[in-house]
């Protein structure tokens, strides 16, 4: 076993008035509410308490960590991974802290990098610090509640609670169900990085910082970066000299006056050959109307075909290449085109440039038996002009009748392709 040590250099980090060594966990437990799966900026975290803005939803509930007995500070704050519903138009959620009615918060109309704040009564504060958008516009980040101590009482937890305000509105609003602390975690990536000529690994370090953002410097070996230290979860990249057998890295992480040591275990990661396979995806009547669609079709089959030979020239692995996902689109093709343009498509067919799938068309689950059996007529048309075809490809469909399997013997269709519909 190889031992390389990883020095990080000291973290010059400026704390806020709020700094890391003052957050309390924000979460602990769940106390009542809906319990949510939901995606979240941690790539790890998925459990949330969800509540909207309606009646059919019942208050989410939470406690914090318990205030230390020895807390002498003004004020104590509170940090939690939270999101929420961005929309037009706002509702209303209330917010109790230990079962008093302390702010009311709403979803935001419109995405924001910064932070803001909402003040209570009895000087409480509620902040946002927004650190990502997510795929559908909404926004994730941080909350921090910040409670005058004089309203609290040491040694124990505080409990946080929100209501919607029934508008019947889907409008929402999530605490996930994780409790925050300021960890450094590292992990090996299962890839290989090559750069100039060297094959490396990847240590991903995962630092979760509750301060403000702040610079910072961090050293590998003899090598140096500076980057930017956000508020929450940090995610930093370092590449590693590919090893033959499994490899100890000790690693040491210094923030300030706080030295974190940790040991990486390196291990061999197995080589794949990925191919990426180009195709269109064929959906009738979603993205234009049936009377148009085949137009569009036609014409994707004229494109492909150009590109092919714009690409002759290139290196093999750099030439063009198209799988028809469906069989309609061919058959049409070779029905209604000149001959000098069908061709050219049975010729790149038969140079491997071209794909043609044995499938008619995507089906929905419904599809009967009948409906199977003859859509694989296009299949002959084929073999009397000389394609030969292996593969079917079902797209954005969760399923086909089992009779399939049944009805494609002795057709030369030896492989099936499955795309999932994600959402169902």
């Amino acid at each position: 076993m190889k031992n390389i040590t990883i020095l990080f250099a000291t973290l010059m980090i400026a704390f806020s008035a709020f700094s890391q060594s003052e957050y309390l966990v924000g979460y602990e437990k769940d106390l009542a509410g809906k319990n949510f799966i939901y995606h979240s900026l941690h790539n790890d975290v998925e459990k949330s308490l969800l509540i909207r803005a309606n009646s059919y939803f019942e208050p989410i509930e939470w406690e914090t960590q318990a205030v230390p007995e020895d807390y002498d500070k003004e004020t104590v704050s509170f940090i939690w991974l939270y999101s929420i519903d961005v929309r037009p138009k706002t509702q209303d959620f209330d917010l109790f802290v230990n079962n008093d009615l302390t702010l009311r918060f709403s979803n935001p109309t419109a995405n924001t990098d910064k932070p803001y704040y909402i003040e209570g009564k009895n000087g409480i504060i509620l902040s946002f610090k927004p650190s990502m958008v997510d795929r559908h516009g909404d926004e994730m980040g941080y909350a921090v509640l910040t409670v005058p101590t004089k309203l609290i009482t040491k040694g124990k937890a505080v409990t946080i609670k929100v209501d919607g305000v029934d508008n019947d509105s889907q409008a929402w609003y999530m605490t996930y169900e994780v409790p925050l602390v300021s960890t450094i975690k590292a992990k090996q990536l299962k890839t290989v990085t090559k750069k100039n000529g060297e094959l490396f690994h990847t240590i991903r370090f995962n630092y979760i910082h509750l301060g403000d953002p702040a610079e910072a410097t961090i050293q590998v070996e003899q090598e140096s970066q500076n980057f930017m230290l956000r508020s929450g979860l940090n995610e930093v990249d370092f590449l590693i000299r590919k090893v033959g057998e499994p490899t100890s890295v000790k690693t040491v992480f210094t923030v300030g006056d706080k030295i974190q040591k940790q040991d990486v275990q390196l291990k061999p990661v197995k080589e794949w050959t990925v191919y990426l396979v180009q195709h269109s995806h064929t959906d009738i009547g979603y993205t234009r109307a049936q009377s148009e669609i085949l137009a569009e079709h036609l014409r994707y089959i004229d494109y492909a075909l150009d590109y092919c030979d714009q690409t002759d020239s290139y290196s093999e692995d750099a030439q063009f290449r198209w799988t028809c996902e469906a069989s309609w689109a061919v058959r049409e093709y070779l029905n209604n085109r000149p001959k000098e343009q069908t061709d050219r498509l049975i010729q790149r067919i038969k140079e491997g440039r071209i794909e043609v799938t044995g499938m008619f068309f995507n089906f929905s689950e419904v599809v009967d038996e009948t409906a199977l059996a003859i859509q694989l007529q296009a299949l002959k048309q084929f073999r009397e002009q000389g394609i030969d075809v292996t593969s079917a490809m079902q797209n954005d469909v969760n399923g086909i009748g089992w009779c399939m399997v049944d009805y494609y013997h002795n057709t030369g269709v030896k492989y099936l392709t499955m795309g999932q519909h994600g959402h169902r």
